[in-house]
């Protein structure tokens, strides 16, 4: 019956019309698993080298175990956001004579074969044969690379079952993040090394090789806990039911903003009820700490003001970035619907251009805080929160109007690949390079603080011009509106 199931999948897999779409998506991720695949590789060759010269008190062995941690807590996350979860069309075998326990097993089985399985190996082999083989003897040598090995199948089980019960529930996921940075804020602020207590278990291994039975005690428990999970799920009547409680929204006194506070309160609702675009929203919240590492050394150095601009376009306008990717492929679903109603097109820009807009002006003023590491915080952050307003918003109508990928709004929103076109993967570069491009040459040319003047008086045009550059907008997604209709019911 395995055997079964596996040629069962192969069909599902080859008879899938998702196989013959996002053919670009899947040649950047086959270009970025080769990628990762020889930096992996090149890191291995060179890691004995950087050991030793930043641990020269310390064997290579113990230099390495005391950085495990921070790998394994990394891939851990990566794994969370990138990683697929094991699946499989079980429902026709629930109504025949097959085990429950035999499609779950196989369904874990099958999840092993992961690219990130294998990726650690291009690190971990070439360091193991230039660096352990002559520091340790053969039994310990095994024991040691066993429990590396045997890591790696405990971080897979444990990410498939955190990104089962987060996919489940948002109090799971709020949690887990909580966790997260309680134990990331644990070890930075170094109230108890949690790094180098994790590596003192692999010395342990080194010095007694009989503790490595604590690995497949592990990787037993969550495999076995992955498994409780799927079988208390595979009932018909378990699939079939929508235990997602809805929630009401009360959004109508958006209605009293003007004419598009319609529109508006829309789109706030279909933030609101929808996983993929709230959780979009939320960690466009989180990103607002990406100050904390690119400012953390600003009581040592002086940070380079293009690092400013660069840290105030992203934090600014992450949000912007996050749900103009996607416009108006939010609204795909019911498109059609939508543009039969007493609803103008008009009413649809100027509720988004409003939404980027409000969300620029509260990230610049929680962007603030950074005040406290740099003054310049200020004036730079508040240029080019106009330049993502006023620019940047309409950079993002322009790209909108090749859209023809339709979004499912209810799957996940971390690295979903789902709906990305090349319009989608290319949306990077005028949006983030295109106003460092501009502000590296006014730099050059006039100095950083007429970079400031021009970039913030380019986004306070486009805010003045909104009205006249909405219509003329209006006007060139009217006349694409039925090719977009037709693009979104194919894909």
């Amino acid at each position: 019956m395995k055997r079964n199931f596996f040629y069962f999948a192969w069909r599902e897999l080859t008879r899938s019309a998702y196989l013959r779409k996002n053919m670009a998506a899947k040649g950047v991720l086959i270009f970025l698993a080769l990628y990762f695949s020889l930096v992996a590789l090149a890191m291995g060759f060179n890691l004995s080298e950087h050991l030793s010269a930043n641990f020269p008190d310390q064997s290579q062995i113990s230099a390495f175990n005391s950085l495990i941690f921070i790998y394994v807590g990394f891939e851990l996350v990566i794994r969370i956001m990138v990683q697929n979860l094991p699946t499989f069309g079980f429902q026709p075998f629930l109504i025949i004579p097959v085990k429950r326990k035999r499609i779950a097993r196989y369904m874990l089985n099958k999840s092993l074969l992961h690219f990130f399985n294998f990726l650690p190996l291009f690190l971990l082999l070439p360091f193991t044969f230039r660096a352990a083989v002559h520091e340790l003897e053969t039994p310990v040598l095994f024991a040691w690379l066993g429990s590396l090995f045997l890591m790696i199948f405990v971080n897979h089980f444990l990410a498939i079952y955190i990104k089962w019960r987060t996919n489940e529930s948002d109090w799971f996921f709020y949690g887990f993040l909580t966790v997260a940075a309680s134990i990331f804020a644990i070890d930075y602020f170094e109230v108890f090394d949690i790094t180098a207590n994790f590596g003192k278990l692999f010395d342990l291994i080194v010095r007694n090789p009989i503790y490595v039975v604590v690995f497949p005690l592990a990787i037993i428990a969550l495999y076995t806990l992955n498994n409780r999970y799927l079988l208390n799920r595979f009932y018909i009547d378990e699939i079939s039911q929508k235990k997602k409680e809805t929630k009401a929204y009360d959004f109508s006194w958006l209605n009293q903003v003007g004419e598009y506070g319609k529109m508006l309160s829309l789109e706030v609702k279909m933030i609101a009820r929808n996983k993929r675009p709230r959780t979009s929203a939320i960690m466009s919240i989180l990103f607002i700490f990406y100050g904390l590492i690119i400012y953390q050394d600003a009581d040592v150095r002086e940070i380079p003001e293009a690092i400013m601009a660069f840290g105030g376009m992203f934090m600014t306008g992450i949000f912007s970035m996050t749900y103009g990717q996607f416009f108006p492929a939010w609204h795909s679903r019911y498109y059609p619907f939508l543009m039969a109603q007493n609803v103008k097109m008009k009413q649809v820009l100027q509720s988004a251009f409003f939404l980027m807009a409000v969300t620029n002006i509260i990230f610049y003023l929680l962007s603030l805080g950074y005040m406290y590491l740099s003054p310049k915080v200020l004036y730079i952050h508040f240029a080019v929160m106009l330049y993502n307003i006023g620019v940047n918003s309409f950079v993002i109508f322009a790209l909108g109007l090749n859209s023809r990928k339709s979004i499912n709004l209810d799957e996940r929103g971390m690295f979903n690949y789902q709906g990305m076109g090349a319009t989608q993967w290319l949306i990077a570069f005028p949006i983030i390079f295109g106003p460092m491009a501009v502000y590296g040459l006014l730099s050059w040319t006039i100095g950083n603080i007429g970079a400031y003047i021009v970039l913030g008086s380019l986004g306070l045009i486009g805010i003045i011009l909104h009205p006249r550059l909405i219509d003329y907008f209006t006007k060139e997604y009217l006349k694409r509106k039925h090719r977009m209709i037709a693009a979104y019911k194919k894909s």
